[in-house]
């Protein structure tokens, strides 16, 4: 009898459980499932990569995103010696992509000095006659540098990073380029740009 009261009351246990449990694993099978389902992958792996030279060509990776570009480019680089890249921003040019380039004036005199002692134009000499290609540089102590090394493409991807605009920079230097689609960090630069960009000190080159 006691054996035969035990099993009447081991049935109705698991009768109230079992749909607990079922559940629970129900859970535990999604929650184990979505990290690896490739239809949606998170979010941050998406929007966001890390590159780092001399071991990639953030050369190459920075044009490919370029040329990506149909309405506007705003770019902050500290250094700009890179010709292949100076040529991909002509390029854009040639469709009526609209390009700002905001410079140190440091760097920017430097590279307009070698310029002329090397008897060869300089990457902003190289824009000159394109007139959706503007050029302004920082002015002020030279010890206030402008030291960004970003672009961002039609408001929708940022490049930033350690990684110069110049070969060396891109391809033999310990560096990184950072690329993100978040609109978060796109909407900060942009806002950060256009304060860069309206300092009434600005020189105006283009």
């Amino acid at each position: 009898m006691r054996i035969l009261v035990s099993i009447v009351i081991l049935v109705t246990a698991l009768s109230f459980v079992r749909p607990h449990v079922r559940r629970m694993l129900a859970l535990e099978e999604v929650a184990v499932r979505r990290p690896g389902d490739e239809t949606t992958p998170p979010t941050r792996l998406l929007n966001c990569a890390e590159h780092f030279s001399p071991w990639e060509n953030l050369e190459q990776l920075d044009i490919s995103e370029l040329r990506k570009a149909r309405q506007r480019v705003d770019v902050a680089m500290y250094s700009f010696t890179d010709r292949r890249l100076a040529e991909v921003i002509n390029e854009l040019a040639t469709r009526q992509v609209e390009i700002r380039v905001y410079r140190d004036q440091e760097q920017f005199q430097d590279e307009e000095r070698a310029a002329i002692r090397f008897g060869e134009r300089s990457t902003t000499q190289l824009f000159r006659g394109r007139p959706t290609i503007r050029v302004r540089v920082k002015q002020g102590s030279v010890r206030d540098l402008m030291h960004e090394k970003a672009f961002c493409i039609d408001g929708r991807m940022l490049r930033e990073g350690s990684a110069n605009w110049s070969r060396s920079g891109l391809l033999v230097q310990d560096n990184n380029a950072h690329y993100s689609s978040d609109a978060t960090d796109t909407a900060r630069f942009e806002k950060a740009f256009e304060k860069m960009w309206d300092r009434r000190d600005n020189l105006v080159i283009q």
